[in-house]
């Protein structure tokens, strides 16, 4: 919803997210909407080459001098395409781009969730090696959402929603040094809303080998982040006392005994391998690992539990390791000018979610201006081992200090089908411009979830939409 930089703490596994960027976290806990992924199979950051609205021009690092040579104007891209798509860094040329993007989750018994996001990223080369970046994005979010999770049907089914309305903010920068055969980068991002503050520093680096053919990349991520909560030391340590947060008026202020502040530090690595194996194919192979230690509930959410009708506040454990494989392929068909990506992913994580998603995509040139696009993907996973459905914790209470309305952490799966348009425009005479190049882009996604149970978090809520429109210009 990575609709600005997700917080990988509260998705299940990232394959199951549906946006390029996040809902931020505490109004997603609030919503009870599907996370973007942190754990990005990818390796992407927020603002990276692979989110560019259409493929660089550029060349492409092939280890093949002149394999364009004698063919048509459009073929060169195709490397460029190839890179792109797997996210390979590449030297940044001055560049403004803005992108708004319009995510809708209906229900059938409320009013779902709608976000809108405008986002603006800029960049540019100080000098031959060095690149600096900077970022605002907005996150307007409204929507309702039962508070209390239980049955959804029944004479216990839990049917009443309350609205809410929240926006979330966030700057950062960055800046990056770039050699013919290597690269460092770091970055620093501030994000914060009413219940929910962060500071994430990043830092990556890589190597180019063998004749520019492999690239060995590794990337490092640190969250500092702050969660409100309800003031919950009446209950004295027992999960099944606490109450839930009513509202985020007074948090973050210090003379507002009612509310606490909680810590959640996430440290993420994210090391790949990319191998240009011809200068039509290149193949990638990556793992991310990362670890939560904090405060991991939705403050907001209650879980239904016992026939005596306790309501207390979703607990979930404080610390979380969660590891993800991944392999991504590209080939481009210059007969087609069309290019084929596909992806495969396995996650597993402490809490014994597990998790497979399969990807394909394919984006073709009409002309050397124009590209069109499609992709599709699947994801499955089982659920965490504390997770029940609402009637499986009426009928059965719970065993443990665990519960959770989460639909992330429930077995699930889901669909995604997309396609998108780009137009690159270049002047037919670059040095005599002011422009390099515009690109105008437009995408629309549409997500399909598939639950275990009638019962189950958000079964309302089947589907959801995504439209985006972009512009980039760059010198």
């Amino acid at each position: 919803m990575q609709l600005t930089l997700a917080r990988g703490a509260r998705c299940a596994d990232g394959g199951c997210c549906p946006l390029p960027r996040a809902l931020p976290v505490a109004l997603a806990r609030r919503a009870g909407a599907a996370q973007p992924r942190l754990l990005n199979e990818n390796g992407d950051a927020s603002g990276s080459r692979s989110e560019r609205i259409a493929p660089a021009p550029s060349p492409a690092r092939s280890g093949g001098e002149g394999w364009g040579e004698g063919k048509p104007p459009w073929l060169p891209l195709a490397g460029a395409l190839l890179l792109s798509l797997l996210a390979i860094p590449a030297h940044a040329t001055s560049e403004g781009a803005s992108r708004i993007t319009f995510f809708h989750e209906p229900s059938s018994s409320n009013d779902g969730i709608t976000v809108i996001h405008p986002q603006l990223d800029v960049s540019a080369a100080l000098g031959p090696s060095f690149d600096i970046s900077a970022g605002y994005a907005v996150d307007i979010v409204s929507g309702a959402t039962p508070q209390v999770f239980g049955p959804h049907t029944g004479v216990d089914a839990v049917s009443a929603a309350t609205k809410f309305s929240d926006t979330r903010q966030e700057v950062k920068g960055g800046l990056a040094y770039t050699r013919p055969s290597a690269a460092l980068s770091a970055g620093y991002s501030y994000g914060w809303e009413s219940d929910y503050r962060s500071h994430t520093v990043s830092a990556s680096t890589r190597t180019d080998l063998l004749d520019h053919n492999v690239t060995v990349a590794l990337g490092y991520t640190h969250n500092f982040d702050s969660v409100c909560d309800n003031n919950n030391a009446a209950a004295a340590g027992q999960p099944l006392d606490y109450k839930p947060l009513a509202s985020s008026a007074h948090c973050f202020h210090a003379d507002m005994p009612d509310v606490v502040a909680h810590r959640l530090h996430i440290d993420t690595v994210e090391p790949s391998l990319t191998w240009t194996a011809t200068p039509r194919l290149v193949a990638q192979l990556g793992a991310t690992a990362q670890i939560l230690d904090g405060f991991q509930s939705n403050p907001y959410r209650s879980v239904l539990i016992g026939r005596n009708h306790n309501t207390p506040q979703e607990s979930l454990p404080t610390f979380r390791q969660r590891y993800a494989v991944w392999a991504r392929g590209a080939y481009f068909f210059p007969g087609a000018r069309l290019s084929l990506t596909a992806m495969a992913r396995a996650y597993r994580d402490t809490w014994d979610v597990e998790a497979a998603t399969g990807e394909i995509a394919l984006q073709k040139y009409l002309t050397s201006s124009f590209l069109i696009g499609g992709r599709a993907r699947y994801h499955t996973q089982r659920g965490a081992r504390f997770y029940r459905d609402g009637r499986g914790y009426l009928l059965s209470g719970v065993t443990g200090r665990y519960w959770t309305g989460d639909r992330e952490l429930s077995p699930m799966s889901n669909q995604l089908y997309g396609g998108r348009f780009a137009y690159v425009a270049r002047p037919q005479q670059e040095k005599s411009s002011w422009y390099s190049e515009i690109e105008v882009a437009m995408k629309g996604e549409a997500l399909l979830y598939h639950l275990d149970s009638p019962d189950a978090p958000n079964a309302d809520r089947s589907s959801a939409l995504l439209l985006q429109a972009a512009v980039a210009v760059r010198f």
